[in-house]
């Protein structure tokens, strides 16, 4: 397969870090989490739990594989059009295959309660709660036409053939920034 950026996306406990990690091992491919990587600059002092270094570490990294020619995911939430933007310019840079999975959970109910219980990924990463998640959407940027929509109601084994087949037709294409309503820039968020 021709290399590919693959951006897995969505709001915390929308089921993206469970889809990202089962597409990894099913492609044989390495995906790269924001918040593992964030989890160790926390702990080695190198930055707060809460900023966006752990973006631009993965970033780098998808950089350094696409220009060897492979494939890798990046698993985060990706709020803001910047990072998203930034990593199909890192795949056209590589003349690679750029595609975005959005994930999202239909049911808030549901939704609430999976964050109660959900797989803790990431050693000694305290995962943000439903407060965060209702505050994150006031700012979450949409995704328009950027990204295949993946419901985590179903279940993995059901969405699964879904995204691989959205994987297999990635196309070498540019991610088109959401216009704000408002006279903010994107780091004033």
């Amino acid at each position: 397969m021709e290399s590919t950026l693959i951006l897995f996306a969505g709001m915390p406990g929308s089921g993206k870090t469970t889809l990202a990690r089962i597409i990894a091992r099913r492609m044989n491919i390495p995906v790269f989490a924001k918040d593992r990587v964030q989890r160790v600059l926390r702990d080695h002092n190198l930055a707060a739990a809460n900023t966006g270094d752990g973006y631009y570490i993965i970033l780098d990294m998808a950089d350094e594989l696409l220009s060897l020619g492979l494939s890798c995911i990046l698993d985060a939430t990706f709020p803001l059009d910047h990072f998203r933007t930034v990593a199909s310019e890192i795949a056209a840079r590589h003349k690679s295959r750029f595609t975005a999975i959005y994930c999202y959970c239909s049911d808030d109910l549901v939704w609430q309660e999976r964050m109660k219980e959900r797989v803790q990924y990431v050693p000694g990463w305290k995962p943000v709660g439903w407060d965060d998640v209702l505050r994150m959407r006031e700012y979450y940027q949409p995704w328009n036409n950027n990204a295949l929509f993946i419901d985590s109601l179903r279940s993995p084994d059901e969405n699964l053939p879904v995204v691989m087949d959205h994987i297999q037709q990635a196309a070498h294409r540019a991610y088109v920034p959401h216009q704000p309503t408002e006279d903010r820039e994107w780091w004033e968020w």
